[in-house]
């Protein structure tokens, strides 16, 4: 049995999503919500392991967020920025 997945992935344009395995169980929603999106969505009480990925700022609000306000271990929350607005060397 499949462990239960819970995500929230931000999309410029909706043709822009990609075919992802049990991606039907995401939320895909446009880039300037996904941060509302992550704050909605139901999280269970268990451990788990939170993957961030994108734009840097947005993943340290969405890392502050999953720590600070949901009390996540910091070390449960993995964060890879792959860019950063007005910096080089993070594409």
């Amino acid at each position: 049995m499949a462990s239960p997945v819970h995500g929230v992935i931000g999309l410029e344009d909706p043709a822009d999503r990609l075919p992802l395995p049990r991606g039907d169980e995401l939320n895909w929603v446009a880039r300037g919500n996904l941060l509302t999106a992550l704050r909605d969505l139901a999280l269970p009480d268990g451990p788990g392991a939170a993957y961030l990925a994108g734009e840097a700022r947005t993943c340290q609000v969405a890392r502050r967020h999953l720590v600070d306000e949901r009390g996540w271990p910091r070390r449960a929350v993995l964060v890879k920025p792959f860019w950063a607005v007005g910096r080089r060397g993070l594409e």
